[in-house]
């Protein structure tokens, strides 16, 4: 007889792994194998591996029963000194929520560490809200939390709100002029001990002042902590206002909890600055921590999708089904793709040929390349603004040289290109709407953007107006342009494809085969530029006027909050078209199917898009992902 015969393993049985650890069995032993739940994720080990593990508790129990006079008297003396906890279990047990394996196992290693400064790098979906959530209630129940600061993006501050206050009764207050709390006339900080504030409400040196101020908080919280930035340009380090508020607070709080998704967004050193904010004794440098990452799994907890399932053990989540669509550019498409790219070449030359002074040119001709990435239209519309652009930029030098015809006359035909662009009629009040974009226009190009600014801006840094502000950079920095710039607009405008773009058709069909086979079907589709986005919805709307189109762009909370409701409802819009404002805090897992209109350069961010629908709760089938793919 073998020891799996004679001495069969349990559902819920702890066992011991000499490399793993104390964990749990979660399907029982079959052919010599048993499956076992680790804080890391699920194991399929062989049971001669495994030793039972037996508590002190059931140790005692055990003596107990085999009436031990003195086993029996520390039984009771256990029981007694539990009772107190008791409520707070229950609480905790009966809150609105359904507790995972690895939500539990995580907030138990978390409550019993010391130090206490972790960065929580769950896959998106996973719940770090919940976790977070469950943290505070253990810390509150032992005694050890009475100070706590939440730091999350302005757009989720009421979901966090909602979520800690409603489903967890923690009664936070959130800090702001418009939320509970202002510091308009004491030191707010000082007199309320559990907040909720925006990082870009926090980090104003005045209140950051205010903050230091204060007594320490017990604990602090960074949402979306890859915000949190540090760059290296040559041998300068760069911080961010986020990560110079993140620095104070890591000095200013017992215990620091760091939660994103996505921490390494590509470089190492970004990635390095992150984990010294939890501890910088880990690594010396970017290199040394790549040489010795295992020292990160002191401090970061990461769990995906796969190490995740349910209490009896089952799959927590669906499959992901991918599909790339590939089409290939008509004629026009072609002719217009050439000319863009003539375009975009001598733009580059020129900024090669001015050195450190074609800089500037350099980054906007790359934000160019991006956004012809995504839609024709995308490009389009940003040409056409960039002629108005040109057309303001070149009346202020007239201007500057005292030339009042030439100026009036180059002011004149902004005015005329801002009417066409925003379909402004010629009535009075269409007069003061052109005069006033023009005046904002040209306040924006007097202050010109850095050159740090315009850096960021091509490379989409990851944050929620990335794509606005690249739009915006191609648009205004036109300190150095092309000889005869605006003459080149005129004439690549003038080649723009009339007809609805190849890869917009095929989005279009794909939509009718899903509806053709199931009507109800929900659809959310991502694009980069705002250019895309309309001419998304007009295309969507014209092809399918009953089925409904609700855009989520950038914006305060209020409109994102509101086209998120819209989509849920039950005959609300079928299709969703969301900016990148739309990759972080919305939960749209009543959808299953995701259209990747666009690819972004950083994978982090496809991850971001994607943890939108594929995330616990989804109740479809596997969610369906479709990136388009363009063959030139």
């Amino acid at each position: 007889m073998t020891n799996e015969e004679a001495n069969p393993l349990q559902l819920g049985q702890r066992v011991q792994h000499p490399e793993f650890g104390e964990s749990v069995v979660i399907e029982r032993s079959i052919n010599g194998f048993a499956r076992i739940f680790f804080a890391t994720g699920e194991r399929q080990l062989p049971v001669t591996a495994l030793n039972r593990s037996v508590s002190r508790t059931e140790q005692i129990v055990l003596k107990t029963a085999a009436g031990d006079r003195r086993a029996r008297r520390a039984w009771l003396s256990y029981k007694a000194h539990t009772l107190p906890l008791l409520d707070s279990a229950a609480a905790l047990t009966s809150a609105k929520i359904d507790l995972l394996p690895h939500q539990v196992v995580l907030t138990h290693r978390i409550a019993t560490a010391s130090p206490r400064r972790f960065l929580i790098a769950d896959e998106v979906g996973l719940g770090k809200t919940i976790e977070t959530a469950l943290i505070l209630r253990e810390l509150a129940s032992r005694g050890e939390l009475n100070r706590a600061l939440m730091v999350v993006p302005a757009g989720l501050v009421n979901n966090w709100h909602r979520e800690l206050n409603e489903v967890f009764n923690l009664n936070f207050e959130v800090f702001g002029s418009e939320g509970d709390v202002t510091d308009r006339k004491s030191n707010a900080f000082a007199k309320h001990d559990r907040l909720i504030a925006s990082i870009d409400t926090l980090k104003i040196r005045a209140r950051m002042k205010r903050i230091e101020q204060a007594p320490p908080w017990d604990l602090v919280v960074f949402d979306e902590a890859h915000h949190l930035t540090a760059y290296k340009r040559g041998n300068k380090v760069e911080k961010t206002e986020n990560f110079r508020l993140a620095e104070l607070l890591k000095g200013h709080s017992r215990d620091l909890l760091l939660l994103s998704a996505t921490p390494h967004q590509g470089d190492h050193f970004r990635f390095w600055m992150l984990a010294q904010l939890l501890d910088g004794s880990l690594s010396k440098s970017p290199d040394d921590m790549v040489k010795n990452r295992h020292r990160l799994n002191t401090v970061i907890f990461r769990r995906t999708k796969a190490d995740a399932c349910r209490p009896d053990g089952s799959t927590l989540f669906a499959r992901r089904w991918v599909h790339t669509e590939s089409f290939v550019m008509s004629d026009a498409e072609r002719e217009f793709y050439n000319a863009l790219q003539v375009y975009l070449m001598d733009g580059f030359a020129l900024a090669k040929r001015q050195g450190n002074k074609g800089r500037a040119l350099g980054f906007v001709m790359t934000i160019f390349q991006k956004i012809a990435a995504s839609s024709f239209a995308a490009v389009h519309r940003t040409l056409r603004r960039r002629l108005i652009a040109l057309a303001v930029q070149e009346g202020l030098l007239h201007d500057g040289n005292l030339e009042i015809d030439a100026r009036d006359a180059a002011f004149t035909e902004a005015k005329v290109l801002i009417r066409r662009e925003f379909g402004l009629g010629d009535d009075r009040m269409a007069s003061y709407e052109a005069d006033r974009i023009l005046t904002d226009l040209k306040r924006r190009l007097l202050k010109r953007m850095s050159e740090e600014e315009l850096d960021r801006a091509a490379n989409e840094d990851l944050f929620e107006g990335a794509a606005i502000s690249a739009e915006d950079a191609a648009i205004n920095a036109v300190e150095l342009a092309l000889p005869e710039e605006r003459l080149r607009i005129r004439q690549l405008l003038e080649k723009f494809p009339k007809q609805v773009e190849t890869k917009v058709e095929k989005l279009i069909h794909a939509l009718g085969t899903l509806w053709r086979h199931d009507a109800s079907e929900r659809v959310v589709v991502f694009a980069t530029y705002l250019g895309s986005v309309e001419m998304l919805g007009e295309e969507i709307e014209k092809a399918y006027p009953g089925q409904g189109v609700v855009v989520l762009k950038g914006g305060d909370h209020g409109s994102k909050t509101a086209a998120e409701k819209r989509f849920k409802q039950a005959n609300g819009p079928k299709v969703m078209i969301c900016t990148a404002a739309g990759r972080e805090g919305i939960k749209l897992q009543h959808a299953r199917v995701l259209f990747n209109f666009d690819l972004p350069w950083n994978p982090m961010d496809l991850e971001q898009r994607i943890g939108r629908i594929h995330r616990y709760g989804q109740r479809w089938p596997s969610p369906r992902l479709v990136e388009s793919k363009l063959r030139v």
